[in-house]
């Protein structure tokens, strides 16, 4: 596939090659094959349809967290929505693009009002990649607060889909399988000082727990049920484990840290030496949280 693949009305610049890790908040990463930033739903639909026609993979890339891409990049076309990031706070609902990030969300939402979204803040990410993975914590997840998604389906249809329509479980969702365009959420109305400072809140809380000012995915894990991750990963005796430029955090065991040198293969084999360590002492089998770009096993390779 060449440049002349994609449509020429397409308002997006194509980049070839294009370096991924400094769009991600681990800041690893190889390139991608094709590299669109799309500007308006034309973009996202012409892109899509490129895909289709072409036979390149699509993947679409959301705020850069909870993603590990390797460091020999992708092929297909990577999609990102950054630069379609509105949002419209009216009554008690709130209609907010794929590319918009959490943080500007729940500040919009506490300014004007609109409670429920406070529970996402601390959370890095998108709005688009949230709905994707039902980003979420202790205080909640975006599911509780979806009314209405618009998304291109599997089949690369435009298609509007209601809360009980869409298919949610525990850092999932089948929003995954397409392309989230915007969604439309539902909250409640309250005062903006006690939002705001709700929101402040639980921020502090993540900020005293996780090490935010390093370069990390996020959360490696998924929590066992009833379990804690990290809590699970500290009693196995792995944090401050190394690989490479890649470390398990002193703060909080279930981020891995790249201390400024890493590579993905790197954070890779650390997830899987702390895979390993934790079902040999605890039987338990910890399931990735991060995406990791291509697919990779965390069985030992």
């Amino acid at each position: 596939m060449t440049l002349k693949a994609f449509p020429k009305r397409l308002r997006s610049r194509v980049l070839v090659n294009e370096l991924l890790g400094r769009r991600t908040t681990l800041r690893v990463g190889g390139p991608a094959q094709y590299f669109v930033e799309a500007l308006t739903l034309r973009d996202v639909a012409d892109t899509v349809l490129a895909s289709r026609e072409s036979g390149l993979p699509l993947h679409v890339l959301g705020g850069g967290s909870n993603l590990l891409i390797a460091d020999d990049g992708v092929s297909g076309i990577v999609l990102s929505l950054h630069g379609m990031r509105k949002i419209h706070v009216f009554g008690t609902k709130v209609q907010v693009q794929a590319g918009a990030n959490l943080s500007a969300l729940v500040s919009n939402c506490s300014a004007r009002g609109l409670a429920g979204p406070q529970s996402l803040a601390g959370i890095p990410g998108s709005v688009g990649g949230a709905l994707a993975m039902n980003a979420g914590g202790r205080h909640g997840e975006i599911a509780d607060y979806v009314e209405r998604v618009i998304w291109i389906n599997p089949h690369g249809e435009l298609e509007s889909r209601y809360r009980e329509e869409i298919d949610f479980g525990y850092r999932i969702s089948e929003l995954r399988l397409g392309v989230v365009i915007e969604a439309v959420l539902q909250g409640q109305a309250g005062e903006p000082r006690s939002l705001i400072a709700q929101s402040r809140e639980i921020l502090q809380q993540k900020l005293a727990a996780q090490p935010y000012s390093e370069f990390s995915a996020g959360c490696a894990f998924k929590n066992p049920k009833g379990q804690s991750a990290g809590r699970i990963i500290d009693a196995a005796g792995c944090k401050g484990l190394r690989v490479g430029g890649a470390i398990v955090s002193d703060r909080h065991g279930n981020f891995i840290i790249n201390t400024g040198e890493a590579k993905a293969g790197d954070v890779l084999e650390l997830m899987r030496l702390v895979t390993a360590r934790v079902l040999e002492a605890q039987g338990i089998e910890l399931q990735p949280e991060v995406q990791i770009w291509p697919s990779r096993s965390l069985q030992a390779a």
